[in-house]
């Protein structure tokens, strides 16, 4: 269960800076460069959290999936452009769910 939160926080991060590096390879976008590195450092530093505090690094994890999913969603509204927008909403909505439940059986007794 904790393995599995912190593959996932692991996997996010990578995705999000290779995302960054795509934008700005694909369509020169300097902002999402800037923006895909800082929310994969921001994954990591969930993750970097995780190993000694599984229950607050999967809560940053899932907060900072939450607001990505929050930015995505405005954007797919406004371009109704699948991609980028509609892929990292999903993406981030999935992540969110699965950090914040793995977080709730860390905390609750069983």
């Amino acid at each position: 269960m904790l393995e599995a939160g912190q593959i996932i926080l692991g996997v996010y991060a990578l995705l999000l800076i290779l995302g960054g590096i795509m934008g700005k390879l694909k369509a020169g976008s300097t902002v999402s460069f800037i923006a895909g590195g800082l929310s994969g450092l921001a994954a990591l530093l969930a993750l970097r959290t995780s190993q000694n505090d599984p229950a607050q690094g999967f809560l940053i994890g899932g907060t900072l999936a939450v607001l990505l999913a929050g930015v995505f969603l405005s954007r797919l509204i406004r371009t109704r452009k699948v991609m980028p927008a509609g892929i990292v909403l999903v993406l981030s909505a999935v992540v969110a769910i699965s950090l914040f439940v793995l977080r709730e059986k860390l905390v609750t007794p069983m």
